[in-house]
């Protein structure tokens, strides 16, 4: 049992890709559960789990924020299963447990999609040492169209490179310091959509498994189409990869759009080997930084967030509670 964990911003295709490898016979990619980041950053409110009472509430909490994460997995959480596989009481043997379950026959190998994954680094080596990392990265532009489109994401223009800049610096960062072992590979949004199967054999070649075609069927996964169908931000899963889903920002950012992602992600745009359309890249760091700060007010906001389903609603709300409470723990600690 291994586990590939993947860094990715949003709307940046993490969820294709986790669902390709999900094709594979190999490897399970569930739905993301956000276990691992909501419990290796707060692990210390738990200390020591041999404690009874800590025990106790961690697994009231696990189990509690499993049932409510907004992907729909086909296995269920079991308090006293996981209680009777785990009588050493470690984070690693849980988590083993619960991606085990979820595992069908002949898988071998999780495929883990979470949010901000750098922030967990250090948990996710020195819980599991020989796991692996994979490092998706796709176009900035497009990155804040597809936040400007889907209701499910707010925030506009300004939020989304928010988020993609603070992501790629600190991805980048890790990037550096692990690729020369072999252990983390980087891969463009771009090169998966527009050749599946050489960067499909990339990804299995890194994993240590031998590409399977099985991988470009991903969408009749019938978890995988329950789940598209859960949120408009999962719905191109269903279908065959989108292979001209790329260069979308041309006929939905404005040009002060463009200009604001170009002059805050010219340096990033470089190592990626992005093209940019205006002269960004030439300016100094403190003129770019002027300008993006006085274009903001003519950003795209995004669409309106649509209401979510009473589903959807009493999810959000119960694992917002849930989150709070275990930040809460581990703030008192």
């Amino acid at each position: 049992m291994s586990f590939t964990f993947l860094l990715c911003s949003e709307r940046s295709g993490s969820n294709l890709i986790t669902s390709i490898m999900n094709g594979h016979k190999a490897v399970s990619g569930p739905p993301p559960s956000h276990l691992f980041r909501l419990f290796g950053l707060n692990a210390h409110g738990y200390h020591p789990l041999s404690d009874d009472a800590n025990w106790d509430a961690f697994l009231h909490d696990l189990t509690e924020a499993q049932t409510w994460m907004i992907g729909e997995w086909d296995s269920a959480p079991d308090r006293s299963a996981i209680d009777a596989a785990c009588p050493k009481r470690t984070m690693a043997c849980v988590f083993d447990y619960l991606y085990a379950q979820e595992r069908r026959k002949g898988e071998t190998i999780s495929f883990v999609k979470e949010n901000y994954t750098y922030l967990i680094v250090p948990f996710l080596l020195s819980t599991w040492s020989d796991c692996r990392f994979v490092y998706q990265v796709r176009d900035p532009r497009d990155v804040a169209a597809s936040w400007v489109k889907t209701r499910a994401v707010p925030g506009g223009v300004k939020r989304a490179m928010d988020v993609w800049v603070e992501d790629q610096s600190a991805s980048l960062d890790i990037l550096h310091q692990m690729q020369p072992s072999g252990r983390m590979i980087q891969v463009r949004y771009e090169d998966l959509i527009g050749d599946t199967e050489v960067v499909g054999r990339t990804l299995c070649d890194h994993v240590g498994i031998a590409y399977d075609p099985a991988m470009l069927n991903f969408h009749q996964d019938q978890r995988t189409q329950r789940n598209a169908s859960r949120t408009q931000a999962w719905e191109n899963l269903a279908r065959p990869v989108l292979s001209d889903n790329a260069q979308k920002y041309k006929t939905v950012l404005s040009d002060a759009d463009l200009r604001y992602v170009e002059l805050r992600c010219a340096r990033f745009m470089r190592a990626f080997d992005y093209v940019l359309q205006t002269d960004a890249n030439e300016l100094s760091p403190q003129a770019a930084e002027a300008e993006a700060k006085a274009l903001e007010s003519q950003l795209s906001p995004g669409e309106d967030a649509h209401p979510p389903s009473p589903r959807e609603a009493e999810q959000r709300a119960r694992r917002a509670q849930i989150i709070q409470r275990i930040v809460a723990r581990s703030e008192a600690a």
